[in-house]
């Protein structure tokens, strides 16, 4: 995966201006808010507010579980190693939360399991709209409103996006 990418993937700037119009309405009028980028940032922290929202991947704690491994790692080794995404913003990494497991706290096997589905052709920016916009192949519902109760259909879905992606 490429999580150095300093700026928003055109996908993701197309999910902005589309799927998420109240949102980049809202986030286009904050001030300050003059770029698309600053705009798909504030998009994409409305929609993951009620999933656990965003965080600074140098703000989380210093060490999480990986599966049912009982090695500890450190927050940017799991981002480093590809167990987590994130994407680039004013200098910051972002990790989109719902890829923890708490109590843990732990890397939550259904995100990682569907960024690896998606390949290596979504890059961060791309990852972090895909999990929050409505989805067609789940009846328009987003992909992390179903991870608990549909993962197989979350997984199918990312298949099918990855063939049309890829081709």
């Amino acid at each position: 995966m490429n999580h150095a990418r300093p700026t928003p993937s055109t996908r993701a700037l197309d999910l902005c201006a589309g799927d998420w119009a109240p949102a980049v309405a809202r986030a286009a009028s904050a001030p300050g808010c003059t770029t698309p980028q600053d705009r798909a940032f504030i998009a994409l922290q409305n929609a993951y507010r009620a999933h656990g929202g965003l965080s600074r991947l140098h703000s989380l704690d210093a060490a999480v579980g990986v599966g049912s491994e009982l090695q500890r790692w450190d927050v940017e080794d799991l981002f480093a190693a590809g167990y987590v995404f994130g994407f680039q913003w004013y200098g910051a990494m972002w990790i989109p939360m719902f890829q923890f497991a708490l109590p843990g706290p732990t890397v939550a096997v259904g995100p990682q399991s569907v960024v690896a589905e998606l390949g290596r052709n979504f890059d961060g920016w791309a990852l972090a709209g895909w999990f929050v916009q409505p989805n067609a192949w789940l009846a328009n519902q987003s992909p992390i409103e179903c991870l608990g109760s549909r993962l197989p259909d979350v997984l199918e879905a990312a298949r099918a996006d990855r063939f049309v992606t890829t081709g």
